[in-house]
């Protein structure tokens, strides 16, 4: 279903025409979508899809491609250069890689399985060909523990059956479905073309292969990696490249004391004069006075770019914690640094937006006195569930945070996480749907 107008579908199209996606992701661009969920595509459109949220610089926390990342077409496209697809998320019930014991009937681990299917056909496996092989087992045993191949009496083997296999524990609900679950898989960072290319598991973390990457990068920072990936001399900060002390240039591949000695060797030699015994000590003390001073300068560089990312990690840490004194300290350092106030204001503003963004209501909170006796007090009732807090709490003019500054869009009215106090909120671990009715 349709949510405020947050479901984008394709309409109908000639064999011929494009597809309008420029236009639908500016729609959701526009109503500040964070996660973006593509269903029903090829790779070939996802791919598009991809390339113009990087020209539309549309950055989300998340782009999900259910039952894309493990395709053969998927991995293919990202061999090719598509390095927009780094960290893209999917979910599947099933992975060649993960560790499993030989399936009672097949007698083949998920390893043997993806071993031979690619001896056979030679390409990885998808979840679906060990889904497909998996059922023929779940068949194959039943007709066998039947000892018929009469359709009621397989169909009654099916309905009792709980064959552990490669693919999982198979058995069937009274409405004849399977339950698995599932495994979170991230693409990796397709910037080099040199690296392993698969996607791997990230959650649950038991069965994560790599470590889970969210908020997924913007496409500044992204561009940045990707374009300095050769280089050892410098790190991406806010989509640019800062050179390391000794380093410049656009790629950071110029030393700057090769560039001044070089430039001091050209001037004297373009002057065509000889070089008397006096004059050539005037020059080696030029040039080791500028050596001396362009070392002073790289060190000052150094300690000024090490306090700016010192202070930006203290300001986040003092915004969380609302400590004034703290953030009043680190813009100060940031002045001195070159930073003006519009720009620092602009950091401040990011970092909470950001926070507010991430931030969770800590469960010792939610469990504390205090807590219950606002929600009984809002709700009239001893044990109040969401339902009957939802209204007091979020949608009356007297909601809780309707008067207060939002950190997200600086208006009125706010996320009741918002409202906490520091000790309360951090950011979240965990999400619970209050759609079950607790």
């Amino acid at each position: 279903d349709d949510v405020e107008g947050l479901c984008e579908k394709l309409p109908k199209l000639p064999r011929d025409a494009e597809p309008p996606f420029r236009e639908m992701l500016s729609r959701l661009q526009s109503k500040n979508v964070t996660v973006v969920e593509l269903n029903s595509l090829e790779v070939s459109q996802i791919r598009m899809i991809t390339e113009i949220m990087e020209d539309l610089d549309f950055n989300v926390y998340a782009l999900i491609c259910p039952s894309k990342l493990s395709s053969v077409d998927f991995e293919n496209m990202v061999k090719s250069g598509w390095w927009q697809s780094s960290y893209i998320l999917d979910s599947t019930p099933w992975i060649a890689t993960e560790k499993s014991a030989p399936g009672k009937y097949s007698k083949m681990s998920s390893q043997d399985f993806a071993d031979r299917y690619f001896d056979t056909w030679g390409e990885k496996p998808s979840y679906r060909a060990a889904a497909q092989f998996a059922a023929l087992s779940a068949l194959s045993h039943a007709i066998e523990s039947a000892a018929s191949v009469d359709p009621h009496s397989v169909a009654n083997q099916l309905r009792k059956i709980s064959l552990q296999e490669f693919y999982g524990d198979i058995n069937f609900n009274s409405t004849g479905l399977i339950k698995m679950p599932t495994v979170t898989l991230q693409a990796p960072a397709a910037l080099s073309g040199l690296q392993d290319l698969t996607s791997q598991a990230v959650y649950p973390v038991d069965k994560a292969a790599i470590e889970f990457v969210f908020p997924k990068p913007t496409w500044a920072h992204l561009s940045c990696l990707r374009s300095n990936r050769h280089s050892k001399r410098g790190t991406c900060i806010e989509g640019r490249y800062v050179c390391d002390e000794g380093w410049f240039g656009t790629t950071c591949n110029e030393s700057a004391v090769d560039s001044m000695l070089t430039s001091s060797l050209q001037a004297s030699a373009e002057t065509g004069d000889a070089i008397l015994l006096g004059e050539f000590a005037v020059w080696v003390i030029g040039v080791l006075s500028s050596i001396a001073l362009i070392i002073c300068l790289w060190r000052f560089g150094r300690c000024r770019q090490r306090l700016v990312v010192a202070m930006i990690d203290v300001l986040a840490e003092a915004v969380s914690r609302e400590d004034d004194h703290t953030i009043a300290w680190a813009r100060r350092r940031l002045a001195f640094c070159g930073w003006n106030a519009r720009k620092t204001g602009n950091l401040v503003r990011g970092i909470k937006r950001r926070q507010s963004e991430e931030s969770g209501i800590s469960l010792s909170y939610l469990l504390s006195e205090e807590f219950l006796e606002l929600a009984q007090r809002h709700a009239g009732v001893e044990d109040p569930t969401f339902y009957e807090l939802a209204d007091t709490f979020f949608c009356r003019e007297q909601g809780i945070g309707c008067r207060d500054m939002c950190p997200r869009d600086d208006k009125i009215g706010c996320s009741f996480v918002d409202t906490l106090p520091p000790k309360y909120r951090n950011k979240s671990t965990h999400f619970l749907s209050w759609t079950w009715g607790y």
